[in-house]
């Protein structure tokens, strides 16, 4: 199958990219639980779009220095160019020949087995990387693959052929998750991008490399636009601001009643998960699972609506945070409560615990 091919390159993602260039607003998409959400956070990145079929096959005109690396990145492929591919990729990925030849033998035999490369009509730079999402067919199958590059420091673009070279870039998984959803450059007709609104709304700006744990070097850092507030002082997000408080109230006497109370303000999948737990816990652990949540006080949150970030803190200055979802009944629900997603290392990240300390909290992510 050929889904199944592109998960063992390491490549499952899809479609857009420029010829002209410009800016773009990404909706953030937030994994929750057993669905995504689009949320008004805004992931700020240059896109590519190309009119042209078949650029990459275009020798002339102006190509600049990733699109060259990309072009020649195909024909060592076609050519089954084992030497030629090694030459064109990172340091980092010629390090680990073993590696790369896995996965150079992937390409070199899944084109020779009649994978056609048919279109690449957008792309995508952030964080120093530029990403081309090309159109591959295979029998009657269709998928788009990345191909990314990394930035060198001579200017030019070496290919990241390997999923290491994907796996704790978290931009790349925001710019994936918002193609593959309903209104992303695979959605039908014209993608949907943030609003104008939207993006003149944000308070604050999150470097998302910073928060991503990635040890590559992060060039032109790209960053995630959203609104945020100090609980203590709301302003214009008064309205959420009790909401909040009460929302986390709630939650503490609902746990001192048990699962069951609890369940009824959290998200389907977690309020399971909870019971479920609960029902085999001890009743230390139990207490001890209660004291965390009931000696949280949240002080700031940001507002990605439908998604709340909520920031807590806890004696001893220990900061968490809470994710709560705004559900059917227009209620505020805690989501995520044991869900680990790329979400986590934007918010949940030790940059930004940092921010949250300082007084006023992301003085140092404010909007300039």
């Amino acid at each position: 199958m050929m889904v199944a091919a592109i998960v063992y390159l390491g490549l499952g993602c899809d479609v857009a990219l420029a010829a002209e260039s410009r800016v773009a607003y990404l909706a953030m998409m937030f994994p929750a639980e057993s669905h995504s959400i689009r949320t008004t956070a805004c992931l700020q990145v240059t896109e590519r779009l190309y009119a042209q079929s078949k650029w990459w096959e275009n020798t002339s005109g102006n190509a600049d220095a990733s699109e060259r690396a990309f072009k020649a990145v195909i024909a060592a492929i076609a050519r089954n160019d084992r030497d030629a591919l090694l030459k064109l990729s990172d340091p980092a990925e010629r390090a680990d020949l073993k590696s790369f030849d896995a996965q150079a033998g992937a390409f070199f035999q899944q084109f020779k087995a009649g994978f056609e490369l048919v279109d690449v009509p957008r792309g995508y730079e952030f964080d120093g990387l530029s990403v081309y999402f090309a159109i591959i067919r295979f029998k009657d199958e269709t998928a788009a693959v990345p191909f990314m590059f990394a930035a060198q420091d001579d200017g030019a673009f070496g290919f990241l052929p390997s999923k290491k070279g994907r796996l704790n870039q978290s931009t790349f998984v925001l710019v994936q998750d918002w193609m593959n959803a309903g209104w992303g450059s695979r959605a039908a007709g014209s993608p949907t991008y943030c609003t104008d609104a939207a993006v003149a709304r944000a308070t604050h700006r999150f470097p998302v490399s910073a928060s991503s744990g990635t040890t590559r070097p992060v060039r032109q850092p790209t960053y995630l636009l959203i609104t945020g507030a100090s609980l203590d002082a709301p302003g214009a997000r008064a309205g959420l601001g009790p909401r909040i408080t009460s929302a986390v109230e709630r939650l503490k006497s609902a746990l001192a009643s048990g699962a069951e109370d609890a369940a009824k303000l959290m998200a389907s999948e977690g309020a399971n998960s909870l019971t479920k737990w609960y029902g085999s816990a001890t009743r230390e652990e139990r207490v001890r699972y209660q004291a965390t949540i009931t000696a949280q006080s949240p002080f700031f949150f940001f507002d990605a609506s439908p998604l709340l970030v909520v920031y807590t803190r806890s004696p001893g200055d220990s900061i968490q945070v809470l994710y709560f979802t705004i559900g059917p009944g227009n209620e505020l629900l805690w989501t995520n409560s044991s869900y680990i997603t790329v979400a986590d290392k934007v918010f949940k990240s030790d940059a930004s615990y940092d921010s949250a300390r300082l007084k006023p909290p992301f003085s140092n992510r404010v909007t300039k």
